[in-house]
């Protein structure tokens, strides 16, 4: 078996897989909604296979999303979502964000109205988090980078 010891560099997301995380987001809002997309690795490109939804725990669901490892664990490579729902939050990652997530990879859905607009994907590095693009399908080019907000 092959294992590339190259850290991911973008993230693939085909249609179905985006039409799950918008399915999800939408019926959670006003609350956040999250959970992990199963993927598979080629090079330095990891492509979604599988949208595994995760219930959210926060004691204030509109301001946070807070869960627990589901009982099946979910297999690497793997990148977690959240989405932010509220207008005055941001399409990045909040300073709560950098320091919950215990995952290397964290995709963010801004949805501040219930439908996803915005989608930025993040990688932990040794001192901070690093953007990465995400695409609607493999091969990459720049009119097939999903929407994203600065």
């Amino acid at each position: 078996m092959y294992v590339s010891l190259r850290r991911p560099r973008r993230l693939v997301v085909p249609p179905a897989i985006r039409d799950a995380i918008a399915s999800r987001v939408e019926a959670a809002h006003p609350d956040e909604a999250g959970g992990f997309l199963c993927c598979d690795r080629a090079g330095d490109t990891l492509s979604a296979t599988e949208h595994v939804p995760l219930v959210n725990e926060a004691d204030d669901p509109r301001r946070r999303f807070l869960t627990t490892e589901p009982p099946a664990p979910v297999p690497r490579p793997r990148v977690f979502y959240h989405s932010h729902t509220s207008a005055t939050s941001p399409s990045d990652l909040t300073a709560t964000d950098r320091a919950n997530i215990p995952d290397p990879l964290a995709l963010v859905v801004f949805a501040p109205h219930g439908t996803p607009y915005s989608y930025r994907l993040f990688r932990r590095g040794a001192f901070n988090w690093r953007e990465l693009p995400v695409f609607t399908d493999g091969d990459g080019s720049e009119q097939e980078r999903l929407p994203r907000l600065y």
